[in-house]
């Protein structure tokens, strides 16, 4: 979702209106008895100006207020406000649009809401009366209400198919590509603009003829970078471009020499050439206006006003310059992850709030000899990923900054966030082209080896988050799965070095990281020697009855699987008594999948496989327990 409208801190009457509408709600007129949603409906409903100006600075305010939202919905302050988007005055215009912004940033469902009570009639009411032909924007307020508006169409585009529908009917695509002339209409609004592009340009045939004969695109690629913002434009453009399929097989190398600019840019020096921003802004809120009554002191607290006001824009420029920067760096792993899947595996996410927004080719390796990988990709992909030295870039931004740039970080929430993503995102692009790659392209078998063990001590650390932890994971699992066939590499592996794993499996609490570390132990089982192996069997045998997620339990018995298709392993099974427990092990998975068939939704493929390979692995191993 996109971010917030910022509220202003004061308002056209000059007070806080929370307050005024909480007295009104208490004891004036219409809204005697009314909680503060009702009292705002009221005030928009009045004739006045300021009334309906101080009820929509109140619902910007409310719409940030989780905890409010079902409130909201279950209210008519939409109906009554939605059609404010198109009022005669340009304040209450402006108002309405950043109000209701908010409010759509708060999720998919809100958005559905929204479009479910109209709203998009007076939101493209509003653009589409725009003369987008002309030099400029009539007036500063006219330029901000056109701004609001294109960020609440992007967020309700990225969550509703019948918004990007409504979209597509009103015919608007062509005339707002004219708003990407950053230079005559101003960065913020063309990377606003491009934003909402790159969401309605994905999966949306409709849009990609208009878009392939759209000159601007590939001109963005080549601007000079001027400043991050300008390298984040040119970033966003490159990812439109990857939505059009013919434009992502045309200019492929073009694509992938922008992002590289991105690529070398070093985000910690960055982080730190900032700390003094950083610091700053978490001041601004705190440095008291003095009010001093004094006739020879008011030119001195106004020069004092003016150079604070001067600071604080230095410091939000300075910021935001930072925020293009790793919005810009995070969307390079998306477009590299876009470009090196297929057709048919290519589902990214363009939000800054979906930590997951990115897809992964998922391959069965072992099916799959490391000879024929990345045969099937573009031949001018595959040229410029080795050419820009693409995965060693990769791997160096993925990994965690030093306590330093960490402590930096902690002090501006709004960033850390976006390095958290940006982390996800590179370790998200490095597991896909794992999958896609050669080895050699990868750097070799040794290489990836030393990633595997690296990428392992970041996760024993314990110190990452949910969300880098599940990447780290993927990453390591579909690297272990490249070196099946170099057992040699895995001869030094102890016992106490299994245990780590398989501590940190039996620990897990998380699903998908659960899984991944299961998956992992499957692999190692295929590589290892056996007293090793009997211990990662009798891990799974025990992990797996003692599983209550469906998907979970298919993937483990998965795993098992996976180790009894390299070697018999006659021995582990009379010790373990494995024909017991994996048929007790078949009535759990039996009755779970009876339970839960209804539930399955896009993980049933991958079960009913599971079921029906594992009918025959019990099957297999009767016959064995009979030997």
């Amino acid at each position: 979702m996109g971010k917030i409208r910022k509220i202003k801190t004061r308002t056209p009457t000059g007070v806080d209106t929370s307050t005024d509408l909480e007295a009104d709600s208490n004891g004036e007129g219409e809204a005697v008895g009314c909680g503060p949603i009702e009292a705002i409906c009221v005030h928009l409903q009045r004739p006045d100006v300021e009334d309906k100006l101080n009820g929509l600075h109140s619902f910007a305010v409310l719409a940030l207020r989780k905890e409010k939202v079902h409130e909201i919905c279950e209210s008519e302050l939409v109906r009554i406000a939605a059609p404010l988007l198109c009022d005669k005055e340009s304040a209450i215009r402006d108002a309405a649009a950043g109000a209701l912004r908010n409010l759509s940033v708060l999720g998919s469902e809100v958005c559905d809401f929204l479009v479910d009570n109209d709203i998009l009639t007076a939101l493209l009411s509003l653009l589409l009366d725009y003369d987008l032909t002309k030099s400029s924007f009539d007036t500063e307020l006219h330029a901000d209400i056109f701004l609001q508006a294109i960020h609440l169409l992007r967020n309700l585009c990225e969550s509703s198919p019948t918004a990007t529908e409504a979209f597509n009917q009103a015919n608007f695509l062509g005339r707002v590509l004219l708003c990407l002339d950053y230079r005559k209409f101003g960065l913020e609004l063309a990377i606003t603009v491009a934003q909402l592009v790159l969401v309605v340009s994905e999966n949306n045939s409709s849009s990609w003829n208009l878009l392939a004969s759209a000159g601007v695109l590939p001109e963005l690629l080549g601007i000079p970078a001027e400043n991050h913002g300008v390298l984040y434009l040119s970033a966003l453009a490159a990812g439109i471009l990857c939505n059009v399929p013919a434009c992502a097989a045309a200019h492929t190398r073009e694509i992938l020499n922008s992002l590289d600019r991105l690529l070398n840019i070093d985000t910690k020096s960055q982080l730190l050439s900032c700390k003094s921003h950083i610091q700053s802004s978490l001041l601004k809120n705190d440095v008291p206006l003095l009010e001093i009554s004094m006739e020879t002191e008011e030119v001195v607290q106004s020069e004092s006003v003016s150079q604070l006001k001067t600071n604080q824009s230095e410091v939000e420029t300075a910021l935001k310059n930072l925020e293009h920067l790793l919005d810009a760096q995070r969307l390079v792993a998306e477009i590299i992850t876009n470009l090196g899947s297929s057709d048919e595996q290519s589902n990214w996410d363009s939000s800054s709030d979906q930590s997951d927004a990115e897809s992964v080719a998922d391959y069965d390796m072992e099916e799959e000899s490391a000879g024929s990988r990345g045969c099937e990709l573009p031949i001018n992909f595959l040229e410029t990923i080795k050419l820009n030295n693409v995965v060693h870039k990769l791997w160096l931004k993925a990994q965690p900054f030093d306590p330093a740039t960490e402590n930096v970080l902690e002090q501006q929430e709004i960033l850390r966030k976006k390095v958290v993503k940006l982390r996800v995102s590179y370790l998200i692009c490095l597991q896909n082209l794992c999958n896609v790659l050669a080895v050699e392209d990868l750097g070799g078998y040794s290489e990836i080896y030393n990633m595997w063990m690296s990428l392992g001590q970041l996760a024993f650390k314990g110190t990452e988050e949910l969300s880098v932890m599940e990447a780290i994971t993927s990453l390591m699992r579909s690297s272990l799965s490249l070196l099946k066939s170099r057992r040699d590499l895995f001869a030094q592996m102890t016992e106490n070095d299994l245990n780590m794993i398989i501590e940190g499996a039996g620990n897990c609490m998380v699903k998908d990281i659960r899984v991944n570390w299961n998956r992992m132990l499957g692999t190692l089982g295929s590589i290892l020697a056996e007293p090793l192996v009997k211990a990662i069997v009798l891990f799974l045998l025990n992990a797996c009855a003692q599983e209550h997620d469906m998907w979970a339990l298919s993937e483990g018995l998965d795993a098992i699987m996976d180790i009894f298709a390299v070697d018999d392993w006659p021995q582990i099974i009379t010790e373990l008594e494995m024909c017991d427990r994996i048929q007790a092990l078949e009535e759990l998975f039996k009755s779970k999948l009876r339970l839960e068939r209804r539930d399955l939704k896009e993980r049933r493929a991958t079960i009913y496989t599971v079921k029906t390979n594992f009918a025959r692995f019990v099957s297999y191993l009767n016959k064995n327990c009979k030997q």
